[in-house]
């Protein structure tokens, strides 16, 4: 009985002895990289302005010079030879003021932390004094109306954008929502890197 003792003690000890080994080893923690560096940006707060039917479009001054960079704004078109009418929503960008335009005229639908760049990109080439249709609603006389574009889907999506001050160029971009139902363009937020020639991340 003496001896089973001993032995379950034996035993009981050995084990707490391994438990405290093993509590006393340290866990290598996951090496986190530090956060990209990103230069520090200006905002605007646009109060989720309208751009709609029978109502004004709205300009944007970025960099204060009294000069407005982008304007949003609704034109009609008619087509009669397909009979149908289209209200186009366009942006519009200034002298000194570039918007990133492919070769179909259209404008890249950017996430938050999608990265704008100073050169061209992934296709999109940097063009001053555009006029681009985010997206349009085709009024037909002998079909359903449609809408069409590469925006019509955007829900707080964002517009890069890039002002420039003597060759130096400033990115930023534009948050804003297509809403086709209720015939609107939502204008949320903008912002404008204080860092010339910096890639800035959409959203931040």
């Amino acid at each position: 009985m003496k001896g089973r003792l001993i032995k379950g003690l034996q035993v009981f000890f050995s084990v707490m002895i391994a438990a405290g080994i093993v509590s006393c080893k340290k866990e290598k923690l996951p090496v986190v990289p530090p956060p990209e560096p990103h230069p520090e940006m200006e905002y605007f707060d646009l109060a989720n302005r309208e751009i709609k039917p029978n109502a004004a479009g709205f300009a944007i001054d970025l960099n204060h010079d009294g000069r407005k960079d982008l304007n949003f704004y609704i034109q009609l078109v008619g087509d009669p030879a397909a009979q149908v009418d289209k209200r186009q929503y366009i942006v519009n960008s200034n002298i000194a003021a570039n918007l990133p335009v492919n070769s179909a005229e259209e404008i890249p639908v950017m996430n938050s932390g999608d990265s704008i760049v100073t050169g061209n990109f992934q296709g999109y080439q940097w063009f001053e004094i555009s006029a681009i249709v985010l997206v349009q609603k085709v009024i037909s006389a002998t079909a359903p109306d449609r809408w069409e574009g590469h925006w019509k889907n955007a829900v707080h999506k964002y517009l890069p954008c890039q002002v420039m001050v003597n060759d130096q160029r400033f990115n930023g971009w534009v948050e804003l929502t297509v809403d086709t139902a209720g015939e609107r363009i939502i204008l949320h937020r903008a912002a404008l890197s204080k860092e010339a020639d910096k890639t800035v991340k959409a959203g931040r």
